[in-house]
């Protein structure tokens, strides 16, 4: 929990257990990354099919929904549907994040985040944001130093015009200085627990024990668990990472395959195995993706798989090493 917590306030773990997707009697950690919504402007006739996606995900039960002032218009398309129901304001929790150019001093990053909290809001059309996330950094200088982005984030909160603190960038080292150090609610990690990949396991056992939260991003490691045979998708061949990725998911596909399991159902249902987690993401692109997204999540997978999969990973751990 963050040590600048109000009193009071419950714990961002806590908090998001009241917004994990509902289906019949029955709920699971999920919530909307909302990233592909906006990317392509918002003219009328995209803006009502962006806002369809988050109106289908609503109906079929699904009730967090995080974005980034990075994403286009998407604060914007998130705004729209909140407009337009309301009465529903109080019923989703509305997460987003604020980049920080790398060039601004502390104290300049104080006020560019100032400005992009009043930003968010008036892109939202609400009084309030659930979550404010710092975005994509490489170093917590400009956050942490005296007078930067943190306090800008703390006064946001004591004038009500946000509920919690996060951050959320890919460096792994930075989301645990700021869980140890007790700067934040929650952090976000994004790619970093799926079925071809735990690195985030030891981020998640810190975060549990200092009761901060853990948003999981990207549990279809970009695309590569997502249905199709990995081996047929294009990935930047300079880039290592995400080549060793896609052959790892090619091997995943192929374990699924064999089991009879969907691949999507198999990366989706991964990470609720982990009781550390307070909330996992998928990014719908149309309707279509968030209703597969739906089915995929009640899909039983038999116990057979699970363990089929967690001895494929020891293996590939020794195989690392080796």
């Amino acid at each position: 929990m963050s040590m600048f917590e109000p009193a009071g306030m419950k714990p961002f773990i806590e908090e998001a257990r009241g917004f994990r997707m509902r289906a019949g009697s029955g709920e699971c950690a999920y919530g909307i990354g909302c990233a592909w919504l906006g990317r392509d402007g918002i003219g009328p006739d995209k803006l009502r099919k962006d806002r369809a996606v988050l109106e289908r995900a609503f109906d079929l039960g699904f009730r967090y929904y995080d974005t980034s002032a990075a994403y286009g218009e998407s604060e914007f398309v998130v705004g729209s549907f909140l407009c337009a129901y309301p009465e529903r304001r109080s019923s989703v929790f509305i997460a987003t994040k604020s980049p920080i150019p790398k060039e601004l001093s502390p104290s300049e990053a104080k006020a560019f985040v100032a400005g992009s909290v009043d930003e968010s809001l008036r892109r939202f059309r609400t009084d309030y944001i659930d979550l404010l996330q710092i975005h994509d950094v490489y170093t917590l200088g400009q956050a942490l130093g005296e007078g930067g982005a943190l306090e800008a984030l703390r006064e946001a909160r004591s004038a009500g015009k946000i509920r919690y603190i996060g951050l959320g960038t890919r460096p792994l080292d930075l989301l645990a200085e700021a869980v140890a150090n007790g700067h934040v609610d929650s952090v976000l990690t994004y790619s970093d627990y799926t079925p071809i990949d735990q690195s985030a396991g030891p981020l998640i056992r810190l975060a549990a024990e200092r009761n901060a939260g853990i948003v999981n991003g990207s549990p279809l490691s970009a695309g590569l668990l997502a249905g199709a045979d990995p081996r047929t998708l294009q990935v930047p061949e300079g880039h290592e990472e995400s080549v060793v990725r896609r052959g790892l998911a090619a091997e995943v596909y192929d374990l699924c395959a064999a089991h009879g399991v969907p691949v999507l159902a198999a990366a989706l249902q991964y990470p609720l195995r982990c009781d550390g987690i307070a909330m996992n993401l998928t990014g719908p692109r149309d309707q279509d993706e968030i209703v597969s997204t739906a089915e995929a999540l009640r899909l039983p997978i038999p116990e057979s798989f699970w363990q089929a999969l967690a001895d494929w990973n020891e293996e590939r751990k020794a195989r690392t090493k080796a």
